[in-house]
């Protein structure tokens, strides 16, 4: 009886996946394009509010503003789709040099039927070198390269990307990670859904994320990053530092002389700091989770206790504090972190 019961399961596994398949296929779709081109001059804007689709800027040569979008529309007929493209069209507005590109979203009732609906659209556009954005889309990733302005992007559906940027950047998305390679200025950015990468670039940093590890790395200013569901990972940072995490390990490795205070947490894993054999700074570190321990001398102030290691190093200077609820604190000399990966 069990192997007819298994029988009859997956004869009605392979009806529902064969049925699947056969609407699927069965579903056409109609593809639109649309290409529109402006004459603007130096610092003016581009602006982007699409219900659907991936947001792609870059830079051009011209004095213009370029704009190539590629739609695919999926229903139950072609007469739906049809309609759902005059319904729904692509408006494009120019005020001055501020150009508007914008796609209402559908108005649903009864909810999806996902396999008579298939929505995906790709704007690409190109703008001259010194332009500013304002992106939004609820429906895929957003990537702005090589731009000098403002930009502020924002998706609930996808990743983010950004790569030499000059100027504020303001990034925020629930539904995936965000890269930031080479960008210079006021750099704001914000994830529930990925983890965030930075490299390179400078200017002051302000990440956030509760869906993900964060790691920065060769960033000339402050920074200062938070996550909830991950460790966090911070390589030569000349500048301020603050990072806390509640979803995992901290691994920092500082610059000498320090250019600004240094204050990491966790209360899900352990913290180690590799630090310069010269680098002066007054050193605060306890954990209720571990024990402290430091390859550099510390001239302990107070009562010598295993988890809790206080006092200056190389005669003192910038404060260092370190907490965790998770695990150890390890202090590394620099030049021991070299030898150890030369050995591997």
């Amino acid at each position: 009886m069990k192997t007819n019961h298994a029988y009859l399961l997956s004869a009605k596994s392979l009806t529902l996946v064969l049925g699947t398949a056969f609407t699927l296929s069965a579903l056409a779709t109609t593809e639109e394009e649309v290409h529109k081109q402006f004459i603007v001059k130096p610092g003016g804007k581009v602006v982007v509010d699409v219900a659907v689709g991936s947001i792609t800027v870059d830079t051009n040569a011209s004095g213009e503003v370029r704009v190539d979008v590629k739609r695919k529309v999926g229903r139950k007929s072609k007469a739906d789709e049809q309609k759902y493209l005059k319904d729904y069209p692509i408006e494009f507005t120019q005020d001055g040099d501020t150009i508007t590109i914008r796609c209402r979203s559908e108005k649903m009732q009864g909810g999806f039927i996902w396999s008579h609906r298939v929505n995906e659209a790709q704007y690409t556009i190109t703008v001259p070198p010194q332009f500013n954005a304002k992106l939004h889309t609820a429906g895929g990733p957003i990537q702005v390269d090589d731009l000098t302005g403002d930009v502020k992007a924002d998706t609930s559906g996808g990743g983010l990307h950004f790569a030499r940027l000059h100027g504020p950047l303001n990034g925020d998305t629930s539904g995936g990670p965000i890269h930031v390679a080479d960008c210079d200025g006021d750099l704001k950015i914000g994830t529930s859904g990925g983890g965030i990468d930075v490299a390179g670039g400078g200017g002051s940093l302000d990440g956030s994320t509760s869906g993900g590890p964060v790691k920065v790395s060769n960033f000339r200013g402050p920074a200062k990053v938070e996550t909830s569901g991950g460790g966090i990972t911070l390589e030569n940072v000349a500048g301020k530092i603050y990072g806390e995490t509640s979803g995992g390990a901290i691994h920092a490795r500082l610059v000498a002389p320090l250019p600004g205070p240094v204050k990491l947490s966790t209360s899900g894993g352990g913290i180690t700091v590799t630090v310069p054999a010269d680098a002066a700074f007054d050193l605060d570190a306890a954990t209720s989770a571990g024990s402290v321990n430091s390859e550099l001398p510390v001239t302990v102030t107070g009562k010598i206790r295993h988890d809790h290691l206080r006092g200056p190093v190389n005669g003192g200077g910038t404060p260092v504090t370190l907490r965790t609820s998770g695990g150890g604190i390890h202090i590394v000399k620099g030049d021991s972190v070299a030898k150890a990966e030369a050995d591997k």
